[in-house]
């Protein structure tokens, strides 16, 4: 044989390899033997001749498709058999033959089916529970408001029955040693709130002509206010004056009946940046500092008759 048919070293070490990797698959032993092709591919690929070249296709081809394939069938690990199919797919399509390749794709196509399945049978419950919660809602949707309406128009309806407030809860009091000439709540102690001020209390028995001006219920910004201006009124009507004077200048009282009740006056104008009743005490006039003491004394006289 000429010298130059010899098998190189390299070829020879090339064919040391591929008879480990035939053990290894053998064995089974497939990992093994993807991991020792790919060790010494780039070395098999530069020095290995035709036929060597064409051996390492066969064992690539080989252990690429029993690791998809144990993936599946021994493993039952769908996604690293689709993770395998998917980056070596074209490899297959070209070097495997047909019966092998369309074995793959069966156990693709099965994979992607079942998953559809165990979506559906997720979705399709869900969609009946939602339905069946919408038919519910719609057929008590004409029952559950006539439980309490009754009991509902009843209590709207008493709250709103006079549109005076009831209590002077949300009243303003200034913060300052004024308090108690100008506005002072309440104090809890036995009243009559049902007593008025009679024209004995006054010097002729007439009304102001400006009470009823512009709907306010005295004229407390423009006069300085007499007994004869407040004739007829309880301690309840004089509290709501006394508010009336702060609503004048903007003030917010809160939800509650004093709220309600100027917020049907077309005069009342809410200025939410005030944040104190005495930011209202420090602008008012001399006349409406008068007559915050008047109707203050006032309504306290009347609940300590």
């Amino acid at each position: 044989m000429p010298e130059n048919n010899l098998p190189t070293d390299s070829e020879l070490k090339i064919d040391d390899l591929f008879k480990n990797i035939d053990e290894l698959i053998l064995k089974r032993n497939f990992d093994e033997a993807f991991n020792l092709v790919e060790e010494n591919r780039a070395y098999i690929t530069k020095f290995a001749n035709v036929k060597q070249q064409l051996l390492l296709n066969k064992y690539h081809t080989k252990i690429l498709f029993e690791l998809t394939l144990m993936a599946y069938e021994v493993e039952k690990d769908a996604d690293k058999f689709l993770n395998l199919f998917e980056k070596n797919r074209d490899f297959f399509e070209v070097h495997l033959d047909k019966p092998k390749y369309n074995r793959l794709l069966r156990y693709t196509s099965n994979i992607k089916k079942n998953r559809r399945k165990k979506k559906l049978n997720i979705i399709i419950p869900v969609a009946f529970f939602l339905v069946a919660l919408l038919i519910y809602g719609v057929a008590t949707m004409d029952i559950l408001p006539k439980i309490s309406f009754n009991e509902i128009y009843s209590s709207v309806a008493e709250k709103f029955k006079s549109d005076k407030p009831d209590d002077d809860a949300d009243t303003p009091v200034p913060n300052d040693d004024s308090a108690e000439d100008n506005a002072e709540p309440d104090s809890g102690g036995a009243s009559n709130e049902d007593e008025a001020i009679s024209e004995n209390n006054s010097s002729d028995g007439g009304s102001s002509d400006g009470a009823l001006d512009e709907d306010y219920l005295l004229p407390s910004s423009t006069k300085e206010l007499t007994l004869d201006d407040i004739i007829g009124m309880s301690s309840k009507d004089l509290r709501l004056a006394i508010n009336e004077m702060y609503a004048r200048h903007g003030y917010y009282f809160g939800p509650g009946a004093n709220q309600r009740y100027f917020d049907e006056k077309p005069w009342y104008n809410p200025d939410m940046s005030i944040k104190s009743p005495n930011d209202i005490v420090e602008n008012f006039t001399e006349i409406e500092n008068k007559n915050l003491s008047f109707l203050a004394t006032q309504e306290r006289r009347l609940k300590n008759n």
